[in-house]
């Protein structure tokens, strides 16, 4: 389905757009071999890795793995190789679009235990793939569906929410960590140190090296949007106040259900680059057509609202 954007986007008076970096783009690792989808889970006949022995396992409502890999039309853009697991999974990205200003979209982080925002993910690249024209010109929008591909193989339990070192990856950033981190289901271990894990180092490394334009966690299931903030920076607010206008999400509040720390926005705040943790209202949906809107919103505000159709106030 072709999706028909109609809603105009942030007006020219949103401020402070991100300086452009201009620093030459280092050439990705492009798998030679053919494309994979964007999440390939195990089979359902195969014996599940065991969940870690401390982890609480609440009943959550069914969510068949084989909806986690829909089947996608050919993809018009690379697929590359972040890195891989602490189990040895491959962590993909897709880009589409060639524009200097980079939207980075990352989706799994808690993975299994939040698949929905795997699935969000996965329907973004289907369809970018058949709708490259809503990447604007100006723009590259890198998607990445899963950071955590140990835990989405865990499934809809705790276990699916942490890495193969039973280690949470949103605690374990470089701004604010702490060696006793919570989240709502209580005590959670941050790693050993910040960046003591695989896919944390990866997804790091590649976000210094490419210095994108803004960056967008995916989580539920808190219902809002929440900007990166590293010791008051303040860099990401705007970022915040352009996706809820454009989604209709909560903004402008901190998170406050429970102290976090260690967090990937706060940490790529602390570069300088907006950053903010979207929050889906609920475990289950993707609430794709409010997403996609507010891509589309992002993409304006970078580009300063140019007088083309799709970006017209």
């Amino acid at each position: 389905m072709i999706l028909i954007f109609g809603a105009a986007c942030q007006p020219t008076s949103v401020p402070s757009i991100p300086t452009l970096t201009t620093t030459p783009r280092p050439a990705l690792i492009v798998r030679p071999t053919q494309m994979p989808r964007p999440v390939t889970p195990p089979p359902a006949s195969a014996t599940p890795p065991p969940p870690p022995t401390r982890a609480p396992q609440p009943t959550l409502p069914a969510l068949p793995l084989e909806t986690l890999a829909p089947e996608a039309s050919p993809l018009p853009e690379g697929i590359f190789w972040l890195g891989q697991s602490t189990e040895g999974r491959d962590i993909l990205g897709w880009r589409f679009g060639d524009g200097e200003r980079q939207v980075l979209v990352v989706g799994g982080i808690h993975a299994g235990f939040e698949a929905n925002t795997v699935l969000l993910v996965n329907e973004l690249i289907d369809h970018f793939s058949g709708s490259p024209g809503d990447v604007l010109p100006g723009i590259s929008l890198i998607l990445i569906p899963v950071l955590n591909p140990d835990g989405l193989a865990r499934g809809r339990e705790i276990a699916g929410r942490f890495n193969g070192n039973l280690v949470d990856l949103n605690r374990n950033w470089g701004c604010e960590w702490s060696a006793e981190a919570v989240s709502n289901q209580g005590e959670v271990d941050p790693g050993e140190r910040p960046f003591s894990e695989p896919e944390t180092q990866a997804l790091s490394q590649f976000i210094e090296i490419e210095r994108p334009a803004a960056v967008l966690f995916y989580h539920s299931a808190a219902f809002g949007i929440f900007a990166g903030d590293c010791e008051g920076s303040g860099v990401s607010a705007v970022l915040a106040e352009v996706l809820g206008k454009a989604t209709g999400y909560p903004y402008g509040e901190p998170f406050s259900a429970y102290r976090v720390t260690g967090t990937a926005p706060s940490w790529v705040d602390s570069l300088g680059i907006p950053a903010v943790d979207v929050e889906l209202s609920n475990a289950r949906e993707t609430e794709f057509t409010r997403n996609l809107a507010g891509l589309r919103a992002v993409q304006c505000w970078l580009l300063g609202n140019p007088a083309v159709p799709r970006c017209a106030t």
